[in-house]
């Protein structure tokens, strides 16, 4: 990423190739996530944006290239500093099907909360409540703790991931999927509370999304994927600005341009 006194990178991936079969679906991918700060990757549905997140958290490796956290080379690392690497990382994931937002479906909505707090702190059981409740309530979801994910909408869902994955308070979040099934007021209160979160703790966000409001409210840094590839990145502004083909298609919403029904 471009841009002036930018940060040390907290996840940088170099010429990051991912083939499945015969179809490629990360493209020599380059990219820096600063640390400290909010980092948007925005792209078409289908342009690598999960692919990249789950190789950022080590679930698949690289066809070629080098995937590194923290200054640390994945590959390098055993299962268990793999594992502790992870420890540091909070995820809200796309989920596996539509929608389920790597959720435990056995679980009700304060247990999938409770779940990893219980499993990654030392916590006493009573702060593990109080942190569970007050990041349901951060999100609207009090009054759901009791429901099951499969009682929940797709926006229900992602918000209890998304309370799941800053009540860790980690020195990494990844949210992946932002926008998917919530509204836009919703959505915009997701947004500050992300930020607040962010200054508050000094975290570092990697958030995906095709929402261009959200985008624009949330980042400070942003990046472009487009077919496997990082077209455009950089600080947030300048890459709104950009005139790259791909990239200015996706901010501005045009109809004509690189991207096609085929990528979306």
């Amino acid at each position: 990423m471009s841009g002036h006194s930018q940060p040390a990178a907290a996840i940088e991936l170099e010429g990051v190739v991912k083939r499945f079969g015969r179809q490629l679906v990360l493209n020599e991918v380059d990219l820096s996530v600063p640390r400290g700060a909010i980092t948007v990757l925005l792209g078409p549905s289908g342009a690598g944006k999960t692919v990249t997140i789950n190789h950022i958290v080590g679930l698949i490796d690289p066809t070629a290239g080098v995937v590194k956290v923290e200054g640390k080379d994945l590959a390098t690392l055993s299962e268990g500093e793999l594992t502790e690497l992870r420890r540091g990382m909070s995820v809200a994931f796309q989920g596996a099907l539509p929608f389920t937002c790597g959720l435990f479906f056995s679980l009700n909505v304060f247990e999938n909360v409770a779940f990893p707090l219980r499993e990654r702190t030392n916590w006493p059981e009573e702060r593990i409540e109080q942190e569970a409740l007050a990041h349901l309530a951060m999100v609207g979801l009090r009054e759901r703790v009791l429901a099951m994910p499969d009682e929940l909408s797709s926006g229900e869902r992602k918000r209890t991931a998304l309370a799941r994955a800053l009540a860790l308070e980690a020195r990494i979040v990844i949210i992946d999927d932002f926008d998917s099934g919530i509204d836009g007021v919703r959505l915009a209160l997701l947004c500050d509370l992300i930020k607040e979160v962010q200054a508050s703790t000094g975290a570092t966000f990697l958030v995906t999304t095709h929402d261009m409001k959200a985008a624009r409210q949330l980042a400070d840094f942003a990046a472009v994927i487009h077919q496997g590839r990082v077209v455009e990145s950089g600080e947030a502004d300048a890459v709104f600005g950009s005139d790259e083909p791909a990239a200015r298609q996706l901010i501005t919403g045009a109809l004509s341009g690189p991207v096609s029904l085929r990528d979306v």
